[in-house]
């Protein structure tokens, strides 16, 4: 039932992607077209309508290549990449109302094209920009770097620093940071919820680590490559459970920084009484390894 679904969803959102094109609505389109691939990545007249909702020839050909690799036999989308391949070589970036070009004169093939290049042949006459001129384009992050890329989800131009491939194209950064799994949204909040239990937790930990590697001597270095990792281990817990869940770099650096610090006074202390306390050091060394690993 879910499957079937599931299938009628996406021939929904395909018609109103072939419909937006119609209307030279490129924006709704490239919506709807880029939702149908999370879906079904392998939906070839997505690829071939979201190649006809963007302006860049270069990134036309990328979608265009992408459907030819799941259907090598697809007429319509080898006729549609030889005449952005033409384009390309003639130099030219951007189409000018960026919807798929259409031949100048009437052939055999285009009398019997398919819906697909129909629907992208009626979006070019009913485009945005009209003239033969197209507008020059400046990322948005960096006002003075020309480009041809947007952002696939905000049709914002965007230089190739600031642009992250992502299944249907590139996003800027804004887009990149709301399209985030929710764990990997963290706040100023959830750093310093992180830091404060790292510090805490760190202050207690080192201190047991330093009695108990202390106690049992020479095999004290063979305990703390065994007891590091059950440390970070408790502190990734620990995190978890006041953090909701967060992960990523930020969140890393954070857990790393105040572990380390938490460490610092005992290291201070045994320095000055015992001399160099190895054991503690391996001990923290294997406890922050193991929050970074399992922080990714």
């Amino acid at each position: 039932m879910a499957e079937t679904i599931t299938t009628s969803e996406i021939e929904t959102l395909v018609s109103e992607g072939n419909s937006a094109l119609i209307a030279g609505d490129a924006y709704t389109a490239r919506q709807r077209f880029r939702r149908v691939l999370e879906l079904d990545a392998e939906r070839v007249e997505a690829w071939i309508g979201l190649a006809g909702s963007v302006r860049p020839y270069r990134e036309k050909r990328e979608h265009l290549r992408r459907a030819l690799e799941i259907d090598p036999s697809h007429a319509t989308a080898r006729a549609i990449l030889e005449q952005v391949e033409a384009r390309l070589a003639a130099g030219q970036v951007l189409a000018p109302g960026g919807v798929q070009v259409r031949e100048t004169e009437p052939t055999l093939q285009s009398i019997a094209r398919t819906e697909e290049t129909a629907v992208l042949e009626t979006a070019l006459t009913a485009s945005e920009a009209s003239s033969d001129e197209v507008a020059t384009l400046f990322c948005y992050n960096h006002p003075d770097r020309e480009t041809g890329l947007r952002c696939t989800n905000c049709n914002q131009p965007i230089c190739s620093e600031c642009a992250t491939p992502a299944i249907v194209g590139q996003l800027c950064p804004t887009c990149l940071k709301i399209r985030r799994p929710v764990n990997y949204q963290v706040s100023e909040v959830n750093l310093l919820v992180a830091g404060a239990t790292a510090l805490i937790y760190s202050l207690a930990i080192s201190f047991v680590a330093v009695q108990l590697l202390g106690m049992v001597g020479f095999f004290g270095f063979l305990l703390a490559f065994f007891l590091g990792p059950l440390a970070g281990n408790l502190l990734v817990r620990l995190s978890d459970r006041f953090t909701k869940g967060k992960r990523g770099k930020l969140m890393q650096i954070a857990l790393g920084i105040c572990y380390t610090l938490g460490t610092l006074p005992w290291l201070g202390i045994s320095l000055i009484f015992g001399g160099l306390p190895l054991g503690l050091i391996i001990f923290t060394v294997m406890a922050i390894t193991t929050v970074v690993a399992q922080m990714r």
